[in-house]
C-alpha cells in the first residue's frame, strides 16, 4: 500500500511539474508573440478572398413622349473575387485584385386595363420575374488603403480607388413577344411594350469608383476577417435602351431606359497574413 502511495505520489509530482514547465513554456511563447507580432504582421503582402452582396442603384427610365412611362427599383447584386496587398508599412497599403459580379436591374409598368379601347381583361403589371436580368461583370479594383491599429492587432481602415469594369458578355435586347401584351375583352393579343437595346458599353471596359471602410477582426490564426461598408458609382450608362409603349386609342409614348450599375452594400474578406510562418520563423532563430 505503502508502495502504490510513494508512486502515486511521485507521478502527480511529475505530471504537476511538467505542467508547470509547459506553462512556463507557453508564457514565452505567448511573450515571444506580444513581443514581435506586431513587427512581422505588416511586413510581407496578403492575399484575401473578397465578397460582397449589395443593393444596386435602381435604372433610369426617362419618359420622352406620351403620357405612359415606366418606372424601375432597386435589385440585389453580388461581387466576388481575390485582393492582393500591398503593404507599404503600418499604415498604407495598396490593394489590387481580380472580381467578377452581377448586378441586378429591371424595370416596372403599370397600365389599368380601363386605359385601352376596347379594355383589356387584365391590368398591365410588368414586374417581378419577367423583367428582373442580372448584368455580368469583370473587375479590376486598384484601391489605396488607409489604416488604424486598434487593441489586439485589430485594425480601422478607410479604401478608396477605382474598378476597371468590362462586361465578357454583351449582346442586344429586345423584348416585345407575347410576354408584354395582353388579351381585350375580345380575346385578341394586344402588344403593349417593346424595348431594345444594348447592354455592356459597346465592348468598351470602364471606370468607376470606390469608397469604403470598416473593421478587420485580428483572428488567433493571425489572419483577419474584414467586414466593411462600400459605396460604388459609375458615370457610365453601360446599359441603354429606347422603349415604346402602345395603349389602343392612345398617342403612343417612348422613352429611353438606362442603368450604370452603381451600388451600395457590404464586403467580407479573409485576409492571409502569412504571419504564423514569419512566427515561426523567429521561433527557430531564438531557439538556435
Amino acid at each position: 500500500m505503502n508502495l502504490l502511495y510513494r508512486i502515486a505520489v511521485r507521478l502527480i509530482s511529475c505530471i504537476f511539474f511538467y505542467c508547470i514547465a509547459l506553462l512556463h513554456s507557453f508564457g514565452q511563447n505567448n511573450n515571444l508573440i506580444k513581443e514581435n507580432i506586431s513587427k512581422v504582421l505588416f511586413k510581407n503582402n496578403y492575399f484575401g478572398f473578397y465578397l460582397s452582396p449589395y443593393i444596386a442603384h435602381k435604372g433610369n427610365p426617362v419618359r420622352q413622349s406620351g403620357a405612359y412611362s415606366m418606372s424601375a427599383s432597386n435589385l440585389p447584386g453580388i461581387e466576388l473575387g481575390a485582393n492582393y496587398f500591398i503593404n507599404f508599412n503600418k499604415t498604407y497599403s495598396l490593394i489590387v485584385g481580380a472580381h467578377a459580379g452581377f448586378s441586378g436591374r429591371n424595370f416596372e409598368l403599370f397600365i389599368s386595363k380601363s386605359d385601352f379601347t376596347p379594355n383589356l381583361q387584365n391590368d398591365i403589371n410588368f414586374r417581378g420575374g419577367i423583367t428582373k436580368y442580372n448584368d455580368l461583370y469583370l473587375s479590376v479594383p486598384l484601391w489605396v488603403e488607409r489604416r488604424w491599429i486598434g487593441k489586439k492587432n485589430s485594425t480601422w481602415d478607410i479604401d478608396a480607388g477605382i474598378n476597371v469594369r468590362f462586361d465578357p458578355d454583351e449582346e442586344i435586347y429586345r423584348y416585345g413577344d407575347a410576354s408584354y401584351g395582353g388579351l381585350d375583352v375580345n380575346g385578341q393579343f394586344e402588344p403593349v411594350l417593346s424595348m431594345e437595346g444594348w447592354a455592356g458599353n459597346n465592348l468598351k471596359p470602364w471606370l468607376n469608383y470606390n469608397v469604403g471602410g470598416g473593421y478587420s477582426f485580428f483572428l488567433s490564426n493571425y489572419n483577419f476577417l474584414r467586414i466593411n461598408l462600400i459605396a460604388n458609382f459609375s458615370a457610365t450608362k453601360v446599359v441603354n435602351f429606347n422603349y415604346t409603349i402602345d395603349v389602343t386609342g392612345k398617342p403612343q409614348s417612348t422613352g429611353t431606359y438606362s442603368a450604370n450599375l452603381s451600388y451600395m452594400g457590404l464586403s467580407i474578406s479573409y485576409i492571409f497574413t502569412g504571419a504564423n510562418r514569419r512566427l515561426l520563423k523567429l521561433y527557430e532563430k531564438k531557439a538556435n
